[in-house]
């Protein structure tokens, strides 16, 4: 039997939607391989207990822009995620610098045979490896040069898409996912009140729970 491929999608500290979706879809860390797209932290109840599950479950997960703000915040730069900063250090207590060194090694795309996981969406005509890490981890519309990458106006990133590899990414609550043929998006807003939801490959099947309230506002 082919071993299971189960990626979940933007979880931001919302661990008792997590620990349900994870029972749902019966994920068996011996067995299975549970990737997650990025945004496992902030705006939910508690990040650390999303960790501790994501640790538990032996998960991979690649950057979203929450865990790539956290390092350039940990490394004393100005950003506007700032605001996140403390109450994560709160949060996690004696194990933050052990949370933060974990999460320097996400990588900032996952990449096996015909299967790519990035977390915003890929910048057209360009490899991840050729791309900078913000566009990667923000990118939803393309202006054609990466000035504005969320004007409406600007079609969105997965419309330029002609790879061959099956893209899935996060990110953009406000889709409420998207299933195409090459591109899944699996951020359903599961913090904002919406769902959370994994994708369970080879049979591409997508399985969701509900959230249990809003924990913020899109």
């Amino acid at each position: 039997m082919e071993q299971r491929t189960l990626i979940i999608g933007d979880v931001h500290g919302c661990y008792k939607e997590l620990k349900k979706l994870l029972k749902k879809v019966k994920a068996d860390p011996e067995k299975d391989r549970i990737l997650f797209i990025g945004d496992l932290i902030n705006k939910g109840p508690d990040s650390r207990k999303v960790w501790e599950i994501f640790k538990e479950y032996h998960g991979t997960s690649i950057m979203g822009n929450h865990e790539l703000s956290l390092l350039e915040l940990a490394q004393g730069k100005l950003h506007k995620h700032s605001k996140y900063f403390d109450a994560l250090r709160k949060n996690f207590g004696s194990k933050f610098d052990e949370f933060v060194a974990d999460v320097s090694q996400f990588p900032l795309w996952y990449e096996d045979h015909e299967l790519m996981l990035v977390h915003g969406g890929l910048v057209p005509g360009l490899h991840p490896d050729q791309t900078d890490p913000w566009h990667l981890v923000t990118i939803r519309t393309w202006d054609g040069e990466g000035h504005d990458l969320k004007s409406e106006s600007n079609p969105p990133w997965f419309d330029l898409y002609e790879g061959d590899d099956l893209v899935v990414f996060g990110h953009w609550a406000a889709l409420g996912g998207l299933d195409r043929p090459k591109v899944i998006g699996l951020d359903t807003g599961c913090v904002y009140g919406g769902d959370l939801t994994c994708l369970i490959l080879p049979e591409r099947k997508l399985v969701k729970v509900s959230a249990l309230k809003k924990y913020a506002q899109i």
